[in-house]
């Protein structure tokens, strides 16, 4: 079971993946997606995310997962 908090970011993620994918293609969504939590939110918040998303990315919604992968992939280079 997610914890509040971590719940509370699965939601933001997916509302700003929402907000940003208008009118756009998949991958500029994830991109978007990405360049925001990159920009914006807290390494200590991304990484509770990208730590939730290795284990149940299913249960993401696919901006949102394709974008913690853009940004796994970084994490890892």
């Amino acid at each position: 079971m997610a914890s509040q908090q971590l719940k509370q970011l699965i939601k933001m993620a997916e509302q700003i993946a929402a907000n940003l994918a208008a009118g756009v293609d998949a991958d500029t969504a994830a991109a978007r997606t990405a360049d925001h939590l990159r920009r914006f939110w807290t390494p200590d918040m991304r990484s509770e995310l990208l730590d939730y998303w290795r284990v149940a990315q299913e249960e993401l919604d696919t901006t949102v997962s394709a974008a913690l992968a853009e940004l796994s992939s970084e994490a890892t280079a």
